[in-house]
């Protein structure tokens, strides 16, 4: 009988239904008599099936019980391999401690780990930054645990502090000593970038002749990632499973429009990173073609991708070999010996400094124009990024149908560039360049903050334990 019983006990666990009443005393449930016929138990239940089968195998083997009945929880709990406290807890749930009450039983929810975020967009990376910048500008220290909190206040970021620390350090930050405490700061390299890029962007005077250009991709089967659906086949979308066939497209645009016929999109033929297909010479043969349908002379901005920035008689380092170096040196007026060691050679380099020449910049200079570099990690400086946005969501919203190939994708590209209209490009540059003169005098409030005395404001969550653990968290604080 009290096999039948166990057994009873575990099927309702399964289906959520009533613990039998035996469990606290020797009479039997009626109800344990009546249970249903063709019930189907999920593989937890059929393990506890077997653990019970097993147990009174051993039982029977033994002429008797092995743990006295007057035991009910105990006898369950070896039973079915559970410990006593989670018997005891379920009994307890189901029919309160009096063992009075009928209560259905509970599953209690599983606590799950914050999600690891260790990568944001490029504009979600601006936000932080600012962020960052704007504890400086209040005479604050920014440290992890102050910024995890006012990061996630704000919805700019929902991972742990570990994550954040990743985040930081991929768009340019460091923890390094001012004033003999460690602080988060922007790599000089970095500031330094953006300093230029600000000095020069903020003496343009004439903002329609400024040519913001681009590379991006879309995938054949990019489609919109949500919509109303019951879950049936009559309310699912068509679109395969899987990215499909890519395609690398490269446009430029201005405050009046796309540039004519600036349009590059060609399928790819690898599945890594599209920057692997579109090198120096494609690219290089693209910037040429979209110069001669410039009107008038412009100002061209360009991101800091290698294949942008191919030199012109570029200067060897150290990685080259040693005959590389010294043909190098020879050709720029040096005469040099094949006998002398690389370490003296390396040393003669030192003194030949001179500005770096970029195949793209003299190209732009033969037809009047000027390139400028946007800094590493300020895409918010690019104002075709938003018209990205536009054109691949037009393309996403039409791409409901087959075939879902790249032919199709680049039908579908073309449709969604017409759709972008001088009024959209106009609304995007003139965001961006609020944004860029907004910097410059964001850098030179925080400039001014830093020949002061940084002001400290210790409040609880600022302690030296803080700042112990802070420094022991990828040294960022």
């Amino acid at each position: 009988m009290f096999a039948e019983c166990s057994l009873a006990f575990v099927s309702r666990l399964e289906l959520s239904s009533f613990i039998p009443r035996c469990i606290f005393c020797e009479c039997l449930d009626p109800l344990i008599l009546k249970m249903p016929k063709g019930q189907v138990l999920k593989g937890q239940s059929r393990q506890l099936v077997l653990k019970l089968c097993d147990f009174f195998e051993k039982e029977n083997q033994n002429g008797g019980p092995l743990i006295p009945f007057s035991q009910v929880r105990n006898r369950v709990s070896v039973a079915l391999g559970i410990s006593l406290p989670t018997v005891t807890k379920i009994t307890n749930d189901a029919y309160g401690r009096s063992g009075l009450e009928r209560n259905k039983p509970s599953t209690p929810k599983r606590k799950r780990r914050p999600r690891k975020v260790t990568g944001v967009d490029d504009f979600d990376a601006d936000a932080i930054r600012r962020h960052v910048y704007d504890y400086y500008l209040k005479k604050e220290i920014p440290t992890l645990r102050k910024l995890i909190v006012s990061l996630q206040r704000s919805g700019l970021f929902h991972g742990q502090k570990s994550s954040l620390a990743k985040v930081l350090k991929t768009i340019g930050f460091s923890f390094k000593k001012s004033d003999k405490r460690k602080v988060l700061m922007e790599r000089t390299d970095v500031a330094l970038s953006r300093c230029d890029f600000l000095r020069k962007a903020k003496r343009i005077q004439d903002w329609t002749n400024i040519v913001f250009t681009d590379e991006t991709w879309l995938n054949a089967n990019h489609t919109i990632s949500r919509s109303w659906t019951d879950g049936t086949a009559a309310s699912t979308s068509a679109v395969p499973m899987g990215k499909g066939e890519r395609l690398i497209i490269c446009h430029a645009g201005t405050a009046k429009g796309f540039v004519r016929n600036a349009l590059l999109a060609f399928k790819s033929k690898k599945s890594g990173d599209y920057h692997e297909e579109m090198n120096a010479e494609v690219y290089e043969e693209w910037f040429k073609n979209m110069l001669l349908s410039l009107e008038e002379p412009s100002t061209i901005l360009i991101d800091n991708a290698p294949y942008h920035s191919r030199q012109i008689d570029k200067m060897p380092t150290q990685a080259n070999k040693k005959h590389e170096i010294i043909n190098w040196l020879r050709d720029n007026g040096e005469n040099v010996d094949d006998s002398m060691l690389k370490i003296e050679l390396l040393q003669i380099l030192k003194t030949k400094k001179k500005p770096k020449r970029y195949v793209i910049d003299e190209m732009a200079a033969e037809y009047g124009h000027i390139v400028l570099r946007i800094p590493p990690y300020h895409c918010q400086y690019n104002a075709i990024e938003l018209i990205w946005a536009q054109v691949k969501g037009h393309a996403a919203r039409s791409n409901t149908s087959p075939p879902f190939t790249a032919n199709k994708m680049l039908a579908l590209l073309k449709d969604a560039c017409t759709h972008v209209t001088a009024e959209n490009w106009a609304r995007v540059v003139e965001r961006t360049k609020r944004i860029i003169l907004s910097d410059w005098d964001r850098d030179i409030a925080f400039d001014n903050i830093c020949t002061q005395d940084l002001i400290l404001h210790i409040t609880e969550d600022s302690s030296s334990d803080e700042s112990s653990e802070d420094c022991n968290s990828d040294d960022l604080g």
